[in-house]
């Protein structure tokens, strides 16, 4: 069956407005990172935006002409090319592509992701794009918690991640604390944190934006190493962001030279074994999805 394609008009937008032509895989995480760049657009210009997916046929019946093609993702990227050539209009990817950058009219790449000096074409991110806003409202008196598990980086030791957990609720008793886990959280862990002094919320149970609404109101956010993503959104939340460890299996890996290099720039800090630190105020705000889209339109004014 073919897929089907969504158009989201703001009230800023109108029929005549030019049209971001969004190609997606079906992927949440993709699909997010896609829209936040089209919707910070879409906050600095009337842009019409059309969720495509990756049918080519799509591509052909349709009568609009997209001003531009943006995906993320590898299985996007046959697709976005063939959009632009299609549309002859500029193609976006977010993400490091699987095939040469040069295909590409612009990049927006992770800066763990690049292995040597930028072409003029590529855009380095802080992290990854998120769809959290640019104003954020005034913080509560609340902490939270963000556990990962197991990956291809990281190793998960159970008891002393909630010994970890413990020091810090102990040590901030002026927050109300709430933790969730992921898909990847062993499920035994979960026995660990009945012990805690916190209110436990299982991901498959937490509801559509509970985990933004809460990220928005909490002042301090303390997540597994293991979690980049879940890093810079607490980052572009403006929480205070503390990271708790988790066993490396390189030191070398990019993924650990980026926690260090957020560490070291002081946009946050692991837990002291003497002293526990509050995490620090981060040196700027972050928002890289607003960036990213002033960027593309300094590119392409005629899009403004």
């Amino acid at each position: 069956m073919p897929e089907s394609p969504t158009t989201l008009e703001e009230i800023v937008s109108g029929p005549g407005d030019p049209l971001l032509w969004l190609v997606t895989d079906g992927k949440a995480g993709h699909e997010n990172q896609t829209l936040a760049l089209a919707k910070n657009l879409q906050e600095l210009a009337p842009f019409r935006i059309h969720l495509a997916g990756k049918s080519l046929r799509e591509m052909r019946k349709t009568r609009d002409q997209p001003a531009l093609v943006i995906g993320t993702g590898h299985r996007t990227h046959l697709p976005l090319l063939a959009a632009a050539r299609h549309f002859e209009c500029p193609s976006v990817v977010i993400m490091k592509p699987t095939i040469p950058t040069v295909f590409f009219d612009l990049c927006f790449i992770p800066e763990h992701d690049l292995k040597k000096p930028p072409a003029s074409h590529v855009v380095p991110t802080k992290g990854m794009l998120n769809l959290l806003p640019v104003a954020v409202p005034p913080k509560k008196d609340r902490g939270l918690i963000l556990v990962g598990g197991p990956s291809r980086h990281h190793g998960f030791e159970g008891r002393t991640l909630a010994r970890a957990i413990q020091r810090i609720i102990t040590d901030r008793p002026g927050l109300s604390w709430d933790l969730t886990d992921s898909r990847r959280t062993p499920g035994e862990f979960r026995r660990e944190i009945s012990k805690l002094d916190l209110r436990f919320h299982p991901a498959e149970e937490c509801p559509a934006g509970w985990l933004l609404d809460s990220m928005l109101a909490s002042r301090e956010i303390w997540v597994t190493e293991d979690s980049m993503s879940m890093i810079y959104e607490a980052l572009t939340a403006q929480a205070k962001v503390g990271l708790l460890p988790m066993p490396r299996k390189s030191r070398q890996g990019r993924i650990a030279r980026s926690i260090d290099r957020l560490v070291a720039e002081g946009w946050t800090c692991f837990p002291d074994p003497e002293e526990l630190p509050a995490p620090p105020n981060p040196p700027t705000t972050l928002h890289e999805a607003s960036r990213c889209a002033r960027e593309l339109l300094k590119r392409y004014p005629a899009l403004a």
